[in-house]
């Protein structure tokens, strides 16, 4: 099938507006993991404040962080692991 210029840049256009549809719609998500994970944490943060279990706190924010954003990828596992410690530690010494 030919052609024409009218119809090239017709689908030139809407080719750039699928694209920045795209990209919306990718920022979109990457908001709402981070809406999501930050109210995980508050509802974590009061489950601890309430029971004062600092493992259980660690483990559960562990586990969220894993299911949003690691998804098994062993580097982001590492990192969150690192951070549960951290975060473990900071709790016990508050205490």
């Amino acid at each position: 099938m030919i052609m024409n210029d009218k119809q090239k840049n017709i689908i030139d256009k809407l080719n750039k507006d699928n694209e920045s549809l795209n990209q919306g719609h990718k920022s979109m998500v990457e908001y709402s993991k981070g809406m999501i994970y930050i109210g995980l944490f508050v509802v974590c943060f009061l489950i601890y404040y309430f029971t004062k279990n600092a493992f259980l706190f660690g483990f559960l924010l562990f586990e969220i962080f894993n299911s949003i954003y690691a998804k098994n990828d062993k580097k982001k596992v590492g990192i969150g692991i690192i951070v549960g410690v951290v975060i473990y530690i900071i709790l016990e010494l508050w205490i």
